[in-house]
């Protein structure tokens, strides 16, 4: 499932804010479940994809920043991806196992969930993250226009 939603266009991340952007009862969520008290203790797989997601990189960059947003969009849609699949189970099986199916489809639910807040929780931080570094380039920007302007008037 990860190298699958590798496979879906960049731009359907992109076009589909509504599936990714933050609603208003998260917040409370993240804390009634403390998800920030536990949420780096779950494994994480970034080391597959050549981008560690653990830590910020030291060398912080908008590209960097970019990538990350990314890397949190391609996680969501893949733990949903496995628990949807999960049910996939239920279909396959003899008649007499389907509760044996239907419960370890549960069970593979309950366990992508989690994976998913995380990915929802990091999400809109780094989203401030990239805003303020977009505004600081874009200051540092108008700081250089402004010498070369008074450079050039002397």
């Amino acid at each position: 499932m990860a190298y699958l939603v590798r496979l879906i266009p960049k731009s359907l991340y992109t076009k589909n804010q509504w599936f990714f952007k933050k609603y208003p009862f998260e917040k409370k969520l993240y804390k009634i479940i403390r998800l920030n008290k536990w949420k780096d203790r779950l494994p994480e797989w970034g080391k597959v994809w050549n981008f560690e997601k653990k830590n910020l990189d030291k060398e912080l960059s908008l590209k960097y920043v970019d990538q990350f947003i990314l890397e949190t969009k391609y996680s969501e849609v893949g733990h949903l991806g496995m628990a949807v699949a999960g049910f996939a189970c239920v279909l396959v099986n003899p008649v007499d196992y389907v509760v044996m199916a239907l419960i370890c489809s549960i069970i593979n639910l309950l366990i992508q969930i989690p994976f998913c807040l995380i990915q929802r929780y990091n999400r809109p931080r780094l989203l401030r993250l990239k805003s303020r570094m977009e505004y600081q380039n874009q200051k540092l920007s108008d700081t250089s226009r402004e010498l070369n302007r008074s450079v050039y008037k002397v």
